[in-house]
């Protein structure tokens, strides 16, 4: 049995062997008493997209700011057809569910760290999407960059079922 976090697991869950390049067995990684398996690397990258993405969303709005003219501390323009609009709205919104991505992640990360990180980058991508469809100043093109979701629910789905086998073995003791 394997365990995390004081929690014993079955071996079923237990990590498959790891293999790197050339067929040579791959340690995992001890961080502050913490052991992770190597590709939990891939999330650590995803994590760094993620911070990319929204600090890449956070220079257009400062671009859009200062070409619409909007003075600080106001944080939307009062024009009806505001483009600066849309470029607010798109990080506000990336920021409204960074939190439960970014948690959902490390989750799921702990025990399917690629798929994590292939919902995430899903994740990233589909922001990245619709961001550039806000910023056409048509609000109903965000929606070509709804596929971000599905990468939110699969960290949610895949974070769920760790949680479920992880605490399967307390249940049944």
């Amino acid at each position: 049995m394997g365990s995390f976090m004081g929690l014993k697991m079955p071996t079923s869950f237990s990590a498959a062997p790891l293999i790197g390049a050339g067929g040579a067995r791959m340690a995992p990684v001890v961080a502050a008493g913490f052991t992770v398996a190597p590709e939990f690397g891939y999330v650590v990258l995803t994590a760094s997209a993620s911070v990319i993405l929204t600090q890449w969303q956070m220079f257009q709005v400062a671009f859009q700011r200062r070409r619409s003219g909007l003075k600080y501390p106001k944080m939307y323009e009062d024009a009806e057809d505001s483009l600066f609009n849309c470029y607010q709205r798109a990080h506000q919104n990336t920021l409204e569910s960074y939190p439960a991505f970014l948690t959902l992640l490390v989750i799921s990360g702990l025990a399917y760290p690629i798929t994590a990180s292939v919902f995430g980058m899903l994740w990233v991508v589909g922001r990245v999407v619709y961001s550039l469809g806000y910023y056409t100043g048509d609000p109903s093109k965000r929606f070509r960059g709804a596929f971000h979701n599905f990468g939110l629910w699969g960290l949610l789905v895949t974070s769920i079922v760790f949680g479920v086998r992880t605490v399967m073995p307390l249940l049944s003791a």
